[in-house]
Order: structure tokens, then sequence, then C-alpha cells
């Protein structure tokens, strides 16, 4: 994603923040189904660029809090699914952090036996 695309998708999150907050001002309904402390993120049924681009962003926020470098909170996103009609989804069901989990542990114990291969090669032509 380039510079530009990634500064219109910051755009577009932030034009749809501020609707987003002024509508749960005058009229809370979503609110108090979005968990403490959550990171929010925006999709529509009529932008899939800025969904797909928010749910790479929230995949890797949660890979993130996986190895511990971005701190554990939940993840939401408030989609639009009709015009005027939004929902929050749960991006970080139980079922995704096992997914992310089971890849990283994966990726270790895949790392750990390249590793010890290449250990054992060099010992071996000593």
């Amino acid at each position: 994603m380039g510079t530009n695309s990634r500064i219109s998708v910051t755009d577009k999150n932030l034009d749809r923040l501020a609707t987003f907050l002024q509508r749960e001002i005058e009229r809370p309904f979503l609110a108090t189904q979005i968990p403490d402390r959550a990171h929010i993120f925006h999709g529509a049924y009529d932008d899939n660029d800025l969904t797909q681009a928010n749910l790479k962003l929230a995949a890797n926020t949660l890979l993130g809090m996986m190895l511990g470098y971005v701190e554990e909170a939940p993840l939401v996103m408030v989609f639009e699914y009709n015009a005027g009609k939004k929902t929050v989804v749960d991006l970080a069901s139980d079922t995704h952090k096992k997914k992310a989990r089971t890849v990283i542990q994966s990726f270790r114990e895949q790392s750990q036996r390249e590793l010890n291969t290449k250990i054992n090669k060099l010992a071996a032509s000593l």
C-alpha cells in the first residue's frame, strides 16, 4: 500500500470515527457494545478498500498482541452493513487468538528445527 493510499485510508478512518462519535453522542447505541480500551476499526459494505485495509491492520494488531509488542486489548470493527445501519464485530475472538498462537508456535518450532539442522551440519564438518 503506497503512501497516498495509506493517507486515504487514514483520512477515511478519521472521517468515520468523527461521524461515529457524533452519532453516539447524539444517540448512544453501539458504544455500549464496544469493550473498554478496544482497538476500533471501521468497515463498510460500500467501501471494500477501507474494509480490507482495516482488516489487515486488525490482523497485524492481533499478531502484535500475540507476540507481546502490542498491549492486549479487544479488537472490534464498527461495520456499516447497509446505509446508516452499523453493527459491532468482534475481530479477536478466542478462535482468532488460538489460530494466531498456533501460527506463531508453528513458526517457532520450524525455526528451531532449521537452526538445529544448521548447527548439526556445522558440528559435523569440524
